[in-house]
């Protein structure tokens, strides 16, 4: 019998500390959600009735390909009607490079252009990214 405790108690540890893993890295790999920057729709430039819309800068979650050197946050860009978090709406991961002061001031220098055919993201480094209107009218 005391050899079936053993191994019991061992069992137990080893469950106990894969549950505790698995947690853990449900927690690192979590998508933050936070809203970096955002952009209203100008009234001027109406798309349908259920606007306005928001271009937005969302943190996702942590890359982890530098690890252990260097962990980065990816980002994705969000159009749609939500002016916080986004629920439902047109979504694109992008890849910002280098900002020595931080991606929020960085993302002050952007320029956003809404058209009437879509919404286009300048940045001072020189890349544009354009996001047609039937991408996200409706709540795509």
């Amino acid at each position: 019998m005391p050899k079936a405790k053993k191994i019991g108690k061992i069992l137990l540890y080893v469950l106990g500390s894969c549950v505790l893993a698995l947690i853990i890295t449900f927690l690192l790999h979590r998508p933050s959600m936070k809203v970096v920057a955002q952009w209203k729709q100008p009234p001027d430039i109406p798309y349908d009735n259920g606007g306005p819309y928001y271009m937005s800068v969302v943190e996702s979650d942590l890359d982890w390909r530098g690890f252990p050197l260097h962990v980065e946050r990816n980002y994705f860009i969000y159009v749609g009607r939500d002016a916080g978090t986004p629920s439902y709406g047109h979504m694109v991961k992008y890849s910002f490079h280098a900002f020595p002061d931080g991606i929020e001031q960085f993302l002050q220098k952007a320029i956003v252009q809404w058209a009437a055919e879509g919404v286009t993201l300048e940045l001072q480094s020189g890349h544009r990214l354009f996001i047609p209107k039937a991408m996200f009218i409706g709540g795509r």
